[in-house]
């Protein structure tokens, strides 16, 4: 289905955007290598790409990021008329890796993991549920959210997609968030949690992904009055785990040999090869060619939300950050471990209930910590978990609008079917948050 709002975009306006973020990629790899390129020119072609792709937002986005350049634009005058001096060059570099890898890791969307699923009858039952929630959260921690659209598009095939059915799908794919190196998340956590490594928080994460998804089977929603009793769910196949093992074993080899790349760089880097690689094998040079480039010149622009919600992010953080050095925020506690940890997840979460996004709430957590010097793997692990589980009850969260876009279901409703769950994954965070402080001897 075409996008509506590419319709507001030229053809040379699109296909220069497009390869503007091609070039965001490759130059965000280049700073990333550890080969002294510098990450300004990525910047440059990130906020070309937002100039091109502007009309394509629609008006919620736009005013989103309005508001968010608005705010650093303001914190960046405040902090000059005092006298400091803030870091400019954050404007075009604060996100840029993020960015780089969020585009680089699209690409795995080119390989299929369907497979015969098309074919296969839906399975029902307590079993089927298990399959389902865990399937689109191994399988979207690698290819994000078009996972869920796989899913739902097959199960709605059967007949309307329920409520229970888009609540269990949205929850398997929302934890990956805690672990997972190709979400979004993770990249916002490792830049705002300096000094955290990418196998220190995966490591920290998986865990806690276990006990939630344990909790997202658990907590489900009695079926609604007209609904069936079993749950119709997935017929996720063991062969569809390939992708995720191998991309999981060629990162770790990454890191083993290429000690001098940003972890950032790595998963872009794992992510283009093995997206080429498996569209060359599957569909021979000459198609595969046409796919890359009508993944570039399709796919690519349809970011347009993601691009501009990270760029502004980066202003309001570069923003945010000068005026802190000059007037730092007068904190309630002395030390940053797992009990104000949970203090401040909790807030962060309170936020995403009235719909404020996580990365919002990462940024100026980010800067307000700061000066506690908190452990990095903790703090990154407090991120993950106001995405992971804070956007469950966040009824702007973009799994819960574009399940409400292409079905019919309330966004609002999903959210609010959510909360006994994130409740009592909230708690199992706060538990875990003492066993990482343990082991990072903050505790």
């Amino acid at each position: 289905m075409t996008d509506p709002r590419s319709q507001s975009l030229s053809r040379p306006r699109s296909v220069v955007a497009a390869w503007l973020m091609v070039a965001l990629v490759l130059l965000s790899l280049a700073y990333g290598a550890g080969s002294g390129f510098p990450a300004w020119p990525a910047g440059l072609a990130a906020w070309g790409a937002g100039v091109a792709l502007w009309p394509r937002l629609d008006p919620k986005q736009q005013r989103f990021a309005l508001v968010l350049c608005a705010l650093g634009g303001i914190a960046l005058v405040a902090a000059v008329v005092r006298g400091n001096s803030p870091a400019w060059a954050g404007l075009l570099t604060q996100n840029t890796p993020l960015l780089g890898m969020l585009a680089a890791v699209s690409f795995l969307q080119l390989v299929g993991i369907a497979g015969d699923e098309e074919a296969r009858p839906l399975p029902r039952g307590a079993r089927a549920l298990w399959q389902t929630v865990a399937g689109v959260h191994v399988v979207g921690a690698v290819i994000n959210i078009s996972s869920v659209f796989i899913v739902v598009e097959r199960l709605a095939r059967s007949g309307r997609l329920t409520q229970r059915q888009a609540v269990a799908v949205a929850r398997g794919f929302l934890s990956a968030a805690l672990w997972s190196p190709f979400f979004a998340a993770m990249a916002v956590a490792l830049t705002y949690a300096p000094g955290a490594r990418l196998a220190d928080v995966a490591f920290a994460g998986v865990p806690l992904a276990a006990a939630v998804l344990w909790l997202a089977v658990r907590t489900l929603p009695a079926p609604r009055a007209g609904e069936a009793p079993e749950f119709v769910g997935f017929p996720m196949h063991p062969s569809a785990l390939w992708l995720p093992l191998l991309l999981t074993v060629v990162v770790g080899a990454g890191h083993f040999l290429l000690s001098g790349w940003s972890s950032l760089s790595i998963i872009s880097g794992a992510a283009l090869a093995i997206g080429a690689l498996a569209v060359f094998v599957a569909s021979g040079p000459a198609e595969g060619i046409e796919r890359i480039g009508n993944h570039v010149t399709h796919r690519l622009p349809a970011m347009a939300g993601e691009l501009m919600l990270f760029l502004a992010a980066g202003v309001f953080a570069t923003g945010l950050q000068a005026v802190l050095q000059l007037d730092p925020w007068v904190l309630p506690f002395t030390r940053f471990g797992p009990l104000q940890a949970a203090l401040v997840l909790a807030v962060m979460i309170a936020f995403a209930g009235i719909g404020v996004h996580s990365v919002v709430t990462i940024v100026i957590a980010s800067a307000w910590l700061a000066p506690l010097s908190p452990d990095p793997t903790l703090l990154a692990m407090m991120f993950l978990a106001s995405w992971g589980i804070g956007l469950s009850v966040n009824p702007m969260a973009g799994v819960h609008l574009a399940l409400q876009g292409r079905f019919g279901l309330s966004a609002h409703g999903l959210a609010r079917a959510n909360l006994r769950y994130c409740v009592a994954s909230y708690l199992a965070a706060v538990a875990w948050f003492f066993v990482v402080a343990w082991w990072r001897g903050v505790l």
